[in-house]
């Protein structure tokens, strides 16, 4: 099918390049560059290369740069340049073939160039060249990392999914374990952090460098940016002449020149938060001074890389600060690392053992390197302890309830990665510098000393701050109709204390994923628990839909044993291999079902309303994602740990707690306010004069342009559904949840349907006229363009 032609008119590339010199609001526009000639440059170094090196690399806090990032050059060469970038965007281009000039200046021994993913979200093509650049990465390294990059903006105008398959080819890694890898999307977690990683250093828009830590907005001029080379080169001759070895230049240069910059927003929630948190030492382990002024309580994860770095940060605390610091630790293995919970009952048998201080030391060992079986039993041994029955509690998860009250307080407090920390229930987030912690200890101090001074025994100050402190939020809530027998389970019989909706996609790999845990749970809790599946195919997964399908035919044909049979086959090989219309009928004989029966009801949709209605459900609900679950009325998004589940079982076991209209899953509460008591509208961020910007939702027809083969519906059917969309947004239903209910266009729902901002002429007349006539942030009516009917809300 060709691709879906643009909003954009065609004169809207070149007016974008003259207006702007990055792809983002309100950059400014640099004086122009003169692209350079490719030129042929030393192959850079591979990874095997790399890893053979010695000394490693220090990878920094400022601007963190680590091996699973693309990089040229050698990893300590005294300056780097790290770039995030689009593939679809103009001026990113245009830095590369800057950037090149910049490597033949000062070759791979002098310059380093680090790559980020960060693709914009009007830029329709740019997320899946990521991805598959990402990919290219894994499978075939560095070098054919660039050569796919190189490939990837010299054709930016033809971004399609064949270019990128036939580019990666060329780039020398295995079409057939490429096509596997991207279509289960397996590398979009690594795209998803740098653009989470670049939000919160201050990445708005591309392209976006930072040279040593000095950010560089916008394709900026190349004298511009030698001469900040030349200075940083200089810089790191003067610490070498110090005696700051090799590997740790670019992270000294880079925390030096960042903590000259503003401090950038953050998404995560704010350091300088003022809330006080009530967080419980609750029996965890402690070390220092039990009566001091400040207690620092840590959620943390013995196999996250960030809380080792951070571990040397607390040791310098506890020593400098001395008795006037308690350090409290608080178990938060992440599901994603598979040896954390394991390394964690090590350290809590080693505390069973032998009491705080045995703790701590295996705390110590712990953090230092590889967490194998062999590794936790040669742990076990340097402590002292029983080692045969420190390997049965790891085993047996003795202290798997110890651990699941910490991880159920992290979730109470938003405590959602590691390392976290609570200082006198202040929130930390993430591997601070030590600064920033000395700041929070400092501020304390001199409150606890007001506390004392007014009469608060100084052993007593922490629990002064927790008694009015804030609780942690109560789990959200979903009132989701109750299943019928239309819906496939397993487990318990229906009408179980606990029935467990489950809101899934055939085809994405976290439904997969979590299968494995929810047997777990109806292992647990034998005759209590029952799992439901509803369906909620996302519009970014193509083949998720005609599955779903399948499955209801296997349900109709062969009952619960049949449905769950075709779901396990469907979870096996989420390719396209593995869901196309073959592979579908190869799994309904594997299974023992009527094949030409499937085949009629596939060709006819004869069950495409069966799995409408649930998604009609999920978008009643605010239900989005996949996989998101309703236990009982309690709601759980993600693939999550057995333990996130099992709390939510035992409440839902427990005495009804009635919800409350904010703990609902989705509500807004300032809006159900009465007009005189709406809080002050928040500040809404810059507009860019001679910009527009919109979100908008597409109902699309047999007729409209670019219809894709599944739009079948009628242009009056068109229209009835825009203006169904159109009612419930101006009913105050979130605008992004029509958009994944409604919106036709391929990408909308993963991007809320934002368009970003764009100028006059970049629009069909039709759609910019509508975005023109209304006021920012107010709705449109129901607009007609050759593409559809929109639902418009204008936002810039």
């Amino acid at each position: 099918m060709p691709a879906r032609a643009p909003l954009f008119g065609s004169s809207s590339l070149l007016f974008l390049w003259i207006l702007l010199a990055a792809c983002a609001p309100g950059a400014a526009t640099p004086p122009p560059v003169e692209p350079a000639k490719t030129v042929e440059l030393p192959p850079p170094a591979t990874p095997a290369a790399v890893a053979a090196a010695e000394p490693e690399p220090d990878p920094g806090t400022a601007v963190p740069v680590t091996r699973a990032d693309p990089w040229w050059g050698d990893p300590l060469a005294p300056v780097t340049v790290v770039v995030w970038g689009d593939y679809e965007c103009p001026f990113t281009s245009r830095y590369m073939a800057t950037l090149e000039q910049l490597k033949q200046a000062y070759g791979p021994e002098r310059l380093r160039v680090v790559w980020k993913h960060n693709p914009l979200p009007f830029h329709k093509n740019a997320r899946p060249a990521h991805l598959a650049a990402e990919t290219v990465f894994r499978l075939g390294g560095t070098e054919a990392f660039w050569r796919f990059h190189e490939l990837s903006f010299a054709n930016q105008r033809a971004l399609t999914p064949e270019s990128i398959d036939a580019w990666a080819a060329e780039a020398g890694v295995d079409r057939a374990a490429f096509r596997a890898s991207v279509e289960r999307q397996q590398h979009e977690p690594k795209v998803e952090q740098d653009l989470a990683a670049g939000k919160a250093i201050g990445v708005r828009g591309t392209p976006a460098s930072f040279i040593n830590g000095v950010f560089i907005s916008g394709a900026q001029p190349v004298d511009k940016l030698r001469d900040l080379i030349d200075e940083q080169l200089r810089a790191a001759e003067e610490l070498r002449r110090s005696g700051v070895p090799r590997e740790r230049l670019y992270a000294s240069l880079s925390a030096q020149n960042r903590a000259r910059a503003p401090a950038p927003p953050s998404s995560a929630p704010a350091e300088d938060d003022r809330t006080v948190w009530k967080v419980p030492v609750d029996g965890s382990p402690t070390r220092g001074n039990a009566g001091a002024p400040v207690t620092l309580v840590m959620f943390s994860d013995l196999e996250c890389p960030f809380c080792r770095k951070v571990a040397p940060t607390l040791d310098g605390l506890e020593k400098k600060y001395g008795q006037q610091l308690r350090l409290v630790f608080k178990h938060n293995p992440l599901p994603f690392h598979r040896r954390a919970e394991p390394a964690a009952e090590l350290a809590l048998e080693a505390r069973a053992q032998k009491g705080d201080a045995a703790f701590w030391k295996a705390y110590e060992l712990l953090r230092q390197g590889s967490l194998e079986d062999a590794d936790l039993e040669a742990h076990a041994r340097t402590l002292g302890l029983d080692v045969a029955r420190a390997q049965k509690a790891i085993a047996a998860r003795r202290h798997a309830a110890r651990i699941e009250r910490d991880q159920n307080l992290a979730d109470d407090l938003q405590a959602k990665g590691t390392p976290h920390f609570f200082i006198n229930g202040r929130r930390l987030v993430g591997a601070q510098p030590a600064e920033k912690f000395e700041a929070l200890i400092g501020e304390q101090l001199a409150h606890a000393a007001k506390l004392v001074a007014s009469g608060t025994p100084p052993a007593k100050v922490y629990d002064a701050l927790q008694k009015d402190a804030k609780a942690g939020t109560p789990p959200e809530r979903v009132l989701a109709p109750a299943p019928t027998r239309d819906n496939p389970g397993k487990g318990a019989k229906p009408g179980a204390k606990v029935t467990i909706q489950m809101f899934a996609d055939f085809q994405c790999p976290f439904c997969k994923r979590v299968q494995p845990t929810l047997d777990e749970i109806i292992a647990a809790y034998p005759g209590k628990v029952r799992v439901v599946f509803r369906h909620l195919p996302l519009p970014f997964h193509k083949h998720a839909l005609l599955a779903a399908e399948a499955s209801v035919e296997a349900f109709r044909q062969k009952g619960e044993a049949g449905f769950w049979a075709m779901a396990q086959r469907l979870w096996e090989d989420q390719s396209e291999s593995g869901l196309g219309r073959e592979a579908l009928e190869r799994h309904a004989a594997a299974i023992g079902l009527d094949v030409a029966k499937l085949g009629a009801a596939l060709d006819s949709g004869a069950h495409r309303a069966a799995v409408e209605a649930d998604s009609k459900l999920a978008a009643s609900l605010h239900i989005t994602g996949t996989p998101s679950f309703a236990i009982n009325d309690y709601f759980l998004s993600g693939a999550q740990s057995a333990s996130r589940f099992k709390r939510l079982v035992d409440r839902a076991l427990g005495p009804r707690e009635p919800p409350t209209k904010e703990s609902l899953h989705g509500a807004q509460p300032a809006a159900a306010q009465p007009a005189a008591a709406q809080p002050a509208a928040a500040p809404q961020p810059p507009t860019t004069p001679g910009l527009l910007g919109a979100k908008h939702l597409l109902v699309m027809y047999a007729s409209s342009r670019r219809a894709p083969p599944h739009v079948t519906r009628s242009r009056d059917e068109a229209r009835a559904l825009a203006e169904q969309a159109l009612r419930r947004a101006q009913q105050g239903a979130r605008f992004e949840d029509l958009v994944a209910q409604y919106s036709d266009e391929p990408g909308a729902a993963a991007r809320g349907g934002d368009l970003g901002r764009f100028p006059k002429g970049a629009m069909v007349r039709e759609f910019e006229q509508a975005v023109e006539s209304v006021a920012v942030g107010a709705l449109s009516g129901v607009v007609e363009t050759p593409f559809g009917f929109h639902v418009i809300l204008r936002t810039q």
